[in-house]
């Protein structure tokens, strides 16, 4: 029922709804409620899932992301979760969980949508897993000049790899291995040796094990150390993601 109300109507008249705001009358249409189905229900559930999944992986790589990523980052891994849940096809709709699915569609997730890490690095590591559940990611040799954007007054990184299992049922994750690999920048020096980063797993065998990977710019001076890291310059990513 509508209202007079010095000339100006409130509340509701007939399939319109009227509202004053300030010395405007504003009409519009009535909203209608929407009916579910059991198949939008379905959905609902298996993307509310995908969402609780996103938050564990967001809070596990905390110091991958640095929290300095852009502001649609939470609602960009969601819909890639999601996606990735959809390659379940074998559960029913509405208990899909990322425990089951496959986990190469979170593969180069860039947390960080300002900053992408195929820009920041032009060279790109070899992921593998052995028949032990050891994860293994390989370096070429390279000039780190030509290999990496750096920026201004950066004289050392530090490639950070830190890998979690999780149980994406229960909303709980734990630690696998943290690794960091610094490197000094200095004039003319040789190119940077081979390197594989060795990742034990077998001890977490039977979940699914995602390895988050950064660069963090550093400028040492002396006995100081500053991070050079901003919004628009952390390449941060899903390197890896295996089902044990």
């Amino acid at each position: 029922m509508g209202i007079n109300d010095n000339g100006y109507i409130r509340g509701l008249v007939g399939p319109l709804v009227s509202r004053k705001v300030g010395a405007k009358n504003y009409i519009q249409s009535r909203p209608h409620r929407v009916r579910q189905n059991a198949e939008t229900k379905n959905a609902g559930k298996d993307f509310g899932q995908a969402s609780r999944a996103a938050a564990a992986i967001r809070q596990a790589f905390n110091l991958v992301h640095q929290k300095l990523h852009d502001g649609q980052m939470g609602n960009r891994l969601s819909r890639q979760v999601y996606r990735a849940m959809k390659t379940n096809i074998s559960d029913d709709k509405g208990t899909l969980c990322l425990n089951n699915c496959v986990l190469d569609r979170l593969v180069n997730f860039q947390f960080n949508g300002n900053c992408h890490m195929q820009d920041a690095l032009n060279i790109d590591p070899v992921v593998k897993l052995s028949e032990k559940n050891q994860i293994e990611i390989s370096f070429p040799i390279f000039d780190i000049k030509r290999a990496l954007l750096l920026p201004k007054g950066c004289n050392a990184i530090v490639f950070k790899f830190h890998t979690f299992s999780f149980d994406f049922k229960e909303r709980e994750f734990a630690e696998v291995k943290d690794e960091e690999w610094e490197i000094d920048i200095v004039y003319d020096q040789d190119p940077i040796p081979a390197k594989t980063i060795s990742i034990p797993c077998n001890e977490f065998a039977g979940t699914p094990v995602l390895v988050g990977f950064t660069l963090i710019y550093l400028r040492k001076n002396g006995r100081r150390c500053t991070v050079l890291n901003e919004v628009d310059s952390t390449p941060a990513t899903i390197l890896a993601a295996f089902q044990l």
